[in-house]
């Protein structure tokens, strides 16, 4: 019963996002109230598996939305690799819009963690379940960029020049430490 009226005011929202906010915001009030007042049942892990849910379906919305290049890029490229003869990888994939990508990348991705960080604190007025979002959309943005850096290695025998602007990985860790304390 619950769940159809978050269902229905949701629908109420015209953005995709914005309508996963609400039901974030709406599970995790409702689950901190359970909490406090210790009742567990069969409906309070339902509620907290559709949270779960929720988050990882706006951890994906807040992704496409800040890097939406990188990503449908390492989504569509892993499917034709798989799809396709490994051994041919290479020619699989376009070099100037590769090297667009890492230059892209390269040159915009603190803005887009700072207005990723902006929007979590924005969204989520629960500090905890702000700062465990937020944690999820960073971990997932660096395991996006890790599968792009490994499509770029089985694409290229020998590594192109704009390699060396690839953004290292332990570069984007120390910037999602610097969030993980700010928050």
């Amino acid at each position: 019963m619950c769940l159809d009226l978050l269902d229905r005011l949701a629908a109420t929202i015209p953005s995709n996002k914005d309508q996963k906010v609400f039901f974030i915001n709406n599970l995790d009030s409702m689950l901190g109230i359970f909490t406090e007042r210790r009742v567990q049942s069969e409906e309070v892990q339902r509620f907290e598996e559709l949270l779960l849910r929720q988050r990882e379906m706006y951890v994906e919305e807040e992704l496409v939305g800040s890097f939406p290049k990188l990503i449908a890029f390492v989504l569509e490229t892993e499917r034709t690799i798989l799809a396709s003869d490994k051994r041919a990888a290479g020619s699989l994939v376009d070099e100037k819009s590769v090297e667009a990508l890492v230059r892209d990348f390269a040159s915009n991705w603190r803005v887009s963690i700072q207005q990723i960080n902006d929007n979590v604190l924005q969204y989520y007025g629960n500090i905890r379940n702000g700062m465990e979002i937020l944690k999820q959309v960073l971990t997932q943005l660096l395991l996006y960029y890790s599968r792009f850096q490994d499509i770029i290695k089985k694409c290229f025998v020998r590594p192109p020049e704009f390699t060396r602007d690839i953004v290292s990985t332990a570069t984007i860790l120390m910037e999602i430490k610097r969030y993980s304390r700010t928050f």
